[in-house]
């Protein structure tokens, strides 16, 4: 495994796509495909794993397709990076599937610092298909959940802390939550935290020391008790045990 990061360009303006060429080239952990069309961008995204999808084009005829590819692919960050915000190439009926919009006199040094943070963020965005869950048919209740989640620190999102940031009270978040999502809270933070585990000490093959701080546990000792506790071995032992159950 390595931490390369795959960004897909859609952009034929050959004078944008060395902008972003610029923004991203002191970050080498980034690796940046570009495409001129939709069909081939859907094509590369059914056989690679990407993180971030940059739209460099004027977006009139393709926001359809924007649309499907958002809620076929709910981990990727979509950015819409452009000089100008014009009714020619940005309807505000569109700005629901880009996490971040880019644009004007300092959007190379602002796409640079959006990559910085998302590209150590990233893991944080939860994959609804491994809930079974479609993020466009949550309720508004359980969408904000979802984005609490994805913008704090794990260990600010227990029940108590998440149903006093929706004033609600704890049972009824939780009774709100499995009736929503056919899952307990701490059920689906277990799962959650393993998906977040494989990307950092698989994935981006980080130490269990690294993960410890990313995931934010006060110590190592802390982070590799919870580990083994849910998974019978020590985060140090993972890749002895990936290579017996195979």
């Amino acid at each position: 495994m390595n931490s390369m990061l795959a960004s897909i360009v859609l952009c034929s303006d050959s004078a944008i796509c060395a902008e972003i060429n610029e923004a991203v080239s002191h970050l080498p952990h980034i690796i940046i495909h570009k495409y001129s069309t939709i069909e081939l961008i859907e094509k590369f995204l059914n056989e690679n794993s990407v993180q971030f999808i940059i739209i460099a084009e004027a977006l009139t005829g393709i926001s359809d397709k924007l649309t499907r590819l958002n809620e076929k692919y709910p981990h990727v960050y979509f950015i819409y990076f452009n000089p100008t915000l014009s009714v020619d190439n940005f309807h505000y009926s569109d700005l629901s599937y880009f996490s971040h919009i880019i644009i004007g006199e300092h959007r190379i040094k602002g796409l640079s610092e959006i990559f910085l943070q998302l590209s150590r963020d990233y893991w944080k965005k939860i994959p609804y298909d491994k809930f079974d869950l479609v993020y466009d048919k949550l309720s508004p209740r359980l969408k904000k959940v979802m984005n609490y989640i994805e913008t704090h620190d794990l260990k600010e999102c227990a029940t108590s802390q998440i149903s006093k940031y929706l004033d609600i009270s704890s049972g009824y978040f939780s009774q709100e939550f499995k009736r929503d999502t056919n899952l307990t809270f701490r059920g689906f933070m277990q799962k959650l935290l393993d998906h977040y585990e494989f990307i950092i000490l698989d994935s981006l093959d980080l130490s269990a020391k690294s993960a410890s701080k990313i995931l934010g546990y006060s110590e190592l000792s802390s982070f590799s008790r919870s580990f083994k506790k849910r998974k019978g071995y020590p985060p140090s032992h993972r890749k002895a045990q990936k290579y017996i159950e195979s």
